[in-house]
């Protein structure tokens, strides 16, 4: 296998030159990849692309000093009705080791689809609260947050 390796140019410094470059590459991508590609990420998870949408309002502070217990607060307009109600709001979280932070489900019920809490955060990072509502719609926002600390160690 080796031999076939090097016939064809292939190396384990080679390799391992190209790992460290992707590694590095990877680096960079940071704030600008979240930003980019959270409608991506949500339809990798959920299978439906999300709309950004001023009906959901995700309110986190830009920079906090740890991670450990960043505030969110989160409101989603809506009549909650029978028939037109939000069913569910998750909370991602891009660069956690969970990307998946919290989900909050919601009926008619409730009232108003609106929650308070506080989350882990492992680094700085776009913040993503996806909305479902009950025609199957998914309405999306996001925050960026600054924490100083690892939350998530």
């Amino acid at each position: 296998m080796v031999k076939n390796a090097r016939r064809n140019g292939l190396t384990r410094r080679l390799l391992l030159a190209a790992a460290c470059a992707g590694v590095a590459g990877l680096g960079g991508m940071g704030r600008a990849w979240a930003s980019e590609d959270a409608t991506d990420l949500v339809e990798q998870l959920t299978g439906s692309r999300p709309t950004a949408s001023a009906r959901v309002r995700l309110t986190m502070p830009s920079v906090f000093p740890n991670g450990y217990t960043v505030p969110l607060m989160l409101e989603v307009d809506s009549p909650m009705t029978e028939s037109d109600h939000v069913a569910a709001v998750q909370v991602l979280a891009p660069r956690n080791p969970l990307v998946e932070v919290a989900t909050f489900r919601f009926t008619p019920a409730s009232g108003l689809a609106r929650v308070s809490t506080r989350i882990r955060l492992a680094e700085p990072q776009h913040v993503v609260a996806v909305a479902e509502l009950s025609d199957g719609t998914l309405l999306m926002a996001k925050a960026w947050v600054e924490v100083a600390t690892n939350g998530c160690a």
